[in-house]
């Protein structure tokens, strides 16, 4: 499944299309909000068709903080890794 994450939140979803809509919509609102003076989110407009991204943002008025938006692909786990031996 593809997750994205946001500042708090995080979103599982199976096809990438609808995945790569959601995180342009948390990075739209963000750049509508705070502004994109680092021009992070050009990366938004390369973004293929099935890929990852990442876009990392400053905080405006701090220094060295900063925020992150990701759209990955997230492997569906079963449970497998807590089998021991018998």
């Amino acid at each position: 499944m593809w997750l994205v994450r946001g500042i708090d939140e995080e979103h599982r979803f199976r096809e990438w299309d609808e995945a790569a809509g959601y995180h342009r919509l948390m990075v739209g609102d963000w750049i509508a909000r705070h502004g994109d003076d680092a021009g992070a989110a050009c990366a938004l407009d390369r973004l293929a068709v099935g890929r990852s991204s990442t876009i990392t943002f400053p905080i405006p008025g701090t220094d060295a903080t900063t925020v992150e938006f990701s759209l990955t692909w997230d492997r569906a786990r079963a449970g497998l890794e807590v089998i021991g031996a018998c």
